[in-house]
């Protein structure tokens, strides 16, 4: 029987790939008691990615020569980073269960089809409509459908409170109705097939403007 394992190496991974899952592994790290000895332990990973993920937001927006290359070193540091927290954890234990808790993705069968890899950007767009928003997000590769997101408050921790508005098979077309002139809307998806959900996306936001 073969035995089940998580990838640890990241060097292929886009910029955005990385991020998102920074995102994933810090969310599933943070109350996991799976892994009481950790090692590297979470507060030595946790400023590793979070440093990733702040220099990873300012060039995707578009950063000058020293942000991209502080971004860089940020990245070596983070993929390093995960092939020790993920070595040690696939030394660890052999119940993929466990192993997937972390957050890390798993080594796939051969043959195999996994779990949907997260979309690595969202965006939202005026309409040429009034009243209503396009929603954007690039295909994701084995995925059967997507599940959208939105809000359009924040609770008192200035989180989005998000409201389901349904699924899609398609990531283009897809669109919200009715909105409020100057609301800020806020939007995130994630894409399912029979094996399981990716991770959620990154939140895209835009403040809303109708014209009568």
């Amino acid at each position: 029987m073969r035995r089940p394992k998580l990838i640890t190496n990241y060097t292929h991974l886009t910029d955005g790939e990385l991020a998102v899952l920074a995102t994933r592994t810090l969310d599933a790290l943070g109350e996991n008691t799976n892994f009481p000895e950790l090692n590297p332990p979470l507060e030595e990973y946790a400023p590793v990615a979070e440093d990733y993920l702040e220099k990873q937001a300012i060039t995707a927006a578009g950063g000058n020569l020293r942000e991209t290359k502080e971004k860089e070193e940020a990245r070596a540091a983070l993929v390093t980073m995960m092939r020790r927290v993920t070595t040690y954890i696939n030394n660890f234990t052999n119940l993929a269960s466990v192993q997937l808790s972390s957050g890390f993705y798993p080594v796939a069968t051969p043959g195999s089809i996994g779990v949907p890899g997260a979309c690595e950007w969202t965006r939202i767009r005026a309409s040429r409509r009034p009243g209503e928003i396009l929603l954007d997000f690039p295909a994701v590769r084995e995925a059967y459908e997507y599940e959208m997101q939105i809000a359009d408050t924040v609770n008192a921790n200035g989180q989005p409170v998000w409201q389901s508005i349904g699924r899609t098979s398609n990531s283009r077309g897809n669109f919200h109705a009715p909105v409020e002139d100057g609301v800020t809307y806020y939007f995130r998806v994630r894409a399912r097939n029979k094996n399981g959900i990716s991770a959620w996306s990154p939140v895209s936001s835009m403040r809303a403007v109708v014209q009568e």
